[in-house]
């Protein structure tokens, strides 16, 4: 699929950014093509990228577990699971896909782009596309090159994940403890909204406690959504 003139930056740039030399660049733009830009140039559903985030999903998964049981002999499945749970989280792969510079490759319909989603920065969208672009080098380059790029990538979060004493990322838990010590009631949360496609739908959610709405968030799903409420709630109450 071609690039928009005057569009995002080309991915001749993104593979030296991401130190890659694809094979089939062809599929290094798939994994960068949202639906909405398919939509608006008249292509089909599968030169979207999200056949590729399906794929990207499973293969990220099995790298990152792959890691953890090898270095953490002790841990028993609980513990393995929170921590790729943490390292995986769409919230964790968007801001990986920011750090690398993704959204700025990303190509998207116009009326996608001017919503008021966060286009090409939105979480949803970001983390979407670092599953699409895992699973693009997968294809392109096999197990162990994709294995050597994610394990670089998230370097740092995995480190950290190994150290003792780590704890998971637990906004919904560290709320409720916040609200508690100030004597306030339980948080409840709600599903105001569900939009996107039936295969692939995204939540939003609210958090309130005793009638006061404390924080939105949105995720893939329902559980997603409720905990970026809560670390939305976290933010607000906790602000200087």
């Amino acid at each position: 699929m071609a690039q928009p003139a005057g569009g995002p930056r080309p991915v001749a740039e993104l593979e030296q950014a991401l130190g890659l030399v694809f094979r089939d660049r062809g599929l290094l733009v798939q994994a960068l093509t949202h639906r909405s830009y398919v939509n608006e140039s008249g292509g089909v559903a599968a030169d979207s990228y999200e056949r590729l985030e399906f794929l990207g999903d499973v293969v990220v998964r099995l790298i990152v577990s792959e890691e953890l049981y090898r270095r953490l002999p002790e841990c028993d499945e609980g513990g393995l699971t929170r921590r790729w749970t943490t390292l995986l989280s769409q919230r964790a792969l968007a801001a990986l896909a920011h750090r690398l510079g993704l959204a700025d490759y990303v190509l998207l319909g116009r009326g996608f782009e001017f919503e008021s989603t966060g286009g090409r920065y939105a979480a949803a969208v970001l983390g979407d596309v670092m599953e699409s672009v895992i699973a693009a080098v997968y294809l392109d380059g096999g197990y162990d090159t994709t294995r050597r790029f994610v394990l670089a990538a998230l370097a740092a979060e995995i480190d950290a994940a190994c150290q003792p004493g780590w704890k998971p990322d637990n906004p919904k838990s560290e709320l409720q403890e916040l609200l508690q010590g100030q004597g306030r009631a339980t948080p409840t949360y709600r599903v105001v909204n569900v939009s996107g496609p039936a295969h692939q739908p995204e939540f939003t959610a609210e958090v309130a406690a005793e009638g006061q709405v404390l924080g939105h968030g949105a995720g893939r799903s329902k559980n997603a959504a409720e905990t970026e409420a809560a670390r939305a709630a976290l933010a607000k109450m906790t602000a200087p």
